[in-house]
Parts: C-alpha cells; structure tokens; sequence
C-alpha cells in the first residue's frame, strides 16, 4: 500500500508541474510565475494528506526535484497520512477519483469494488460515513450531475502539431476468431490523432482494449513521431492505470482526460471514427 501511495502522490505532483516541463518550448519565468501563482490558488484532492491546497514553494519544490532526479524524485519519503475520519487518506481519495469517474455510482457499489480491489480487505467503512465524506469533497452525486450541466461549450484547437494528441478505441467490426474460426470475435480499433493537424500519428487493430494495446500504439506513435506535450482520452479503466500515468511521467508527458459525461472534448477523434 505505501508503494502506492508514493506512486499516486508522485503521479499528482507530476500533473502540477506538467504543464511546465512537457512543454516543447520553455516558459518564460513571468509565464511560469503567473502559472504557479494560479495553480497555488487552486483546491485538489492531495493523496495521503488532508491538505486541499498546494504552496507555491511545494510547487518550485516539485519543479526542482523532477529536473533533478524526474519521476522518481517526486515520490514522498515520509509516511503516509491518515484523515481525522479514521479512513485513510489514499482510501479516501480513491473513493473520490471512482465517483467522479461515474457519478451515477452509489455509495455501496464503491464499497464493493474497494473491497474487490484489496483496498479495504482489513476495514469496514460505513456508507453513511462514505457518503458524508463525498459530500464535504463536494462528490456527491447531485453535486457532480449539476456542475457538469452547467458548463457550457466552446472550440479548441492545439497551438502546433504534436502539442495535443487524442486517442480512444472504437468497436468496430467481428471477424473469424484465431482461436476457432468457426465463431466471431469483436474487433476494436485504437488511434491516436494530433489534434492541431488532424494526422492520425497511429491506428491499429487489437482484440481488446487494454492498457498493452494503449502502450504498443502509443511506443509506435511516439517512435514514428517523436513525444508530444499531451495525451488526452476519456475516463476508461485502462486511460486511468497509474500505470499509464507513470509512464507519462517517465516521457515527460502531461495526461489529461475528458469530462465525465462529455465526450465533445474528444470530437476529432469521434468524427474520425464516425466517417471511416
């Protein structure tokens, strides 16, 4: 669990400073100033602590530590940190990350999947205290449902080619199992577009869509084309692996996703595999 927790906290170090050190060109110090000055300002779920808000002295810490030693270097030393709830702070943030991934989850059904996870193999955890501790994070279900309504929309475009990459798999079509030709299996197609170009850097088939087929596409996609600044994909188990997320890091790479419920982030790649 502690070897968890340092990876969770890094990957969360890691997306404040991204912005930062996965750009192609360098920010100006007034940029980076005005941005951690922003960012400072901000409120965030911080794995393994209570804390909502992060320094800007954290903040030119975490910049450091990450051009010294890079992914790495952001993991914490010390120990992890309990809530005054009584459940453990990587618990707690865990339980927030899994309702906003689908708001439409109750309190009970994310029980279940800690518990299937390991995660609280050792802890019973009330739902009138789950419920009461979403709703103080602002993850209430209703909460989550209304922000998301009242958000409006507007147009994007990257700055330059390879600054934002899109990608998402699509089913497609069934084709003769290998393992027995007799039946069908699903097809499914993985792409990556760039979204300033509209080039798709890579696409291939697979028989599912797990994180080894998100990673071959992507090391092919990067070694034709080089790292871009961004990846951005939508909430699915496998875009969410910290795994995925440490690699990012590793390659210097921000990774962003979609709003839960609003795909219209990703309209490049869907009007991609609407028209082929």
């Amino acid at each position: 669990m502690e070897q968890q927790v340092k990876e969770q906290t890094a990957a969360f170090r890691y997306s404040l400073i991204a912005p930062i050190v996965s750009r192609q060109t360098p920010m100006a110090p007034g940029e980076i100033k005005a941005y951690l000055e922003q960012a400072a300002q901000q409120t965030y779920h911080i794995p393994g602590s209570t804390k909502t808000r992060v320094s800007i002295r954290s903040l030119e810490r975490y910049l450091s530590q990450y051009r010294s030693g890079q992914w790495e270097a952001l993991k914490p030393k010390g120990r992890t940190q309990r809530t005054s709830t009584g459940i453990p702070a990587p618990i707690l943030q865990e339980v927030i990350r899994l309702r906003k991934a689908r708001p439409e989850r109750s309190v009970e059904q994310i029980i279940f999947m800690l518990k299937e996870s390991g995660l609280v193999a050792q802890t019973e955890i009330a739902a009138s205290t789950l419920a009461r501790q979403l709703k103080k994070a602002g993850a209430s279900r209703k909460d989550l449902i209304q922000s998301q309504a009242a958000k409006g929309f507007r147009r994007f475009e990257a700055e330059d080619v390879h600054v934002l990459w899109q990608f998402d798999f699509q089913h497609t079509l069934y084709l003769p199992d290998p393992a027995d030709p007799k039946k069908k299996k699903k097809a499914i197609l993985f792409a990556i577009l760039d979204d300033f170009s509209r080039l798709i850097t890579y696409a291939q088939f697979y028989w599912d869509e797990k994180l080894p087929r998100i990673e071959d596409s992507l090391k092919k996609a990067i070694l034709k084309h080089g790292i871009p600044e961004q990846f951005y994909c939508d909430n699915g188990a496998a875009f969410s692996s910290q795994h995925l997320v440490r690699i990012c890091g590793k390659l210097g790479i921000r990774l962003s996703h979609s709003t839960v419920f609003r795909p219209q982030g990703r309209g490049k790649i869907e009007r991609f595999f609407h028209f082929h």
